[in-house]
């Protein structure tokens, strides 16, 4: 798999983490706790992707890479917990992991630019 390759799947696998939670926000309650852990294995995936970048790159990008996975595992971490809540305190908790998407599609975008194009 070329850079361009790594770098469109690594976004799509963090625009679709972010999709996901929003559409959890939207779900009543028996359906919210499936979308979540649905979520946490996408973030899982994302993050072996991200690692396996960040272990082919140059310190940049591997900081970079770095920064997006600590905003997964933030995102897994609360995923799980928010799994064994109730409906309104895993509500809470998916709008946590809302905001932890944002930050990882940014980060991960920033992460997987080619070199020399910068931040």
């Amino acid at each position: 798999m070329n850079f361009n390759d790594t770098f469109e799947k690594a976004l799509a696998a963090a625009r679709d983490l972010q999709q996901s939670v929003g559409d959890a926000l939207s779900k009543a309650g028996d359906q919210l706790h499936p979308l979540l852990q649905d979520s946490v294995k996408q973030a899982q995936e994302l993050q072996a992707t991200l690692a396996k970048h960040a272990s082919e790159s140059g310190a940049i990008a591997q900081q970079q890479a770095q920064e997006a996975m600590s905003h997964l595992n933030e995102f897994i971490k609360t995923g799980s917990e928010a799994a064994k809540q109730t409906v309104e305190q895993a509500r809470e908790s998916a709008a946590k992991m809302a905001e932890q998407s944002r930050k990882v599609v940014e980060s991960a975008t920033a992460a997987m630019k080619p070199p020399g194009q910068g931040s």
